[in-house]
């Protein structure tokens, strides 16, 4: 079982979910720190510009694979569509997400303004309001239909807690108690 939990860069999606895995017994990890233990390098910079993406979805297939061969749960935060350069997007195949095995898509949303200040905070000031509107856009279409090409559930949560991700995750079916 994997749960994509997806949104824009600053959406609050570790800030929710990982708490929420803490206390419910799953793993969580992001597609960045699963890519970067299997290639042992990142290949993206500070902007979220990313290189070498189908090397990228390779090694994070193989990484989720191998924690979900462990019989875990894995509770992944990522992206459906990249950044390749500032205004330069890509969309991620539906494919890539079966790969991942998801079984569920969680899209956390967040006014653009909220983002821009959340990452000018963390010293990326290589967005413009204008492209973040533009990306979360993307993020959630694209989300949309890929869930819609897996037939799996898809639940879009407004800036969530981490007991809103808790209670979500738990309907899911993805708490211990499910088992």
């Amino acid at each position: 079982m994997t749960i994509l939990v997806a949104g824009v860069h600053g959406a609050g999606k570790t800030f929710a979910a990982k708490p929420a895995c803490e206390k419910l017994g799953l793993i969580h990890a992001t597609a960045s720190q699963l890519i970067r233990e299997e290639r042992g390098q990142a290949s993206w910079d500070a902007a979220k510009v990313v290189s070498d993406v189908e090397q990228n979805q390779l090694a994070l297939v193989s990484a989720a694979r191998r924690v979900r061969e462990s019989g875990a749960k894995l509770v992944l935060d990522g992206h459906f569509v990249l950044r390749r350069a500032a205004g330069d997007h890509e969309r991620l195949s539906t494919e890539v997400f079966r790969a991942l095995g998801c079984t569920a898509v969680l899209l956390i949303r967040c006014p653009v303004l909220v983002l821009l200040e959340r990452l000018q905070a963390r010293k990326d000031m290589s967005w413009s309001e204008a492209e973040l509107a533009i990306f979360s856009e993307a993020e959630e279409e694209h989300g949309t239909h890929v869930a819609r090409a897996l037939n799996i559930p898809i639940v879009i949560l407004d800036m969530p807690s981490p007991q809103e991700m808790e209670t979500c995750l738990q309907r899911l079916g993805a708490s211990e108690s499910t088992l």
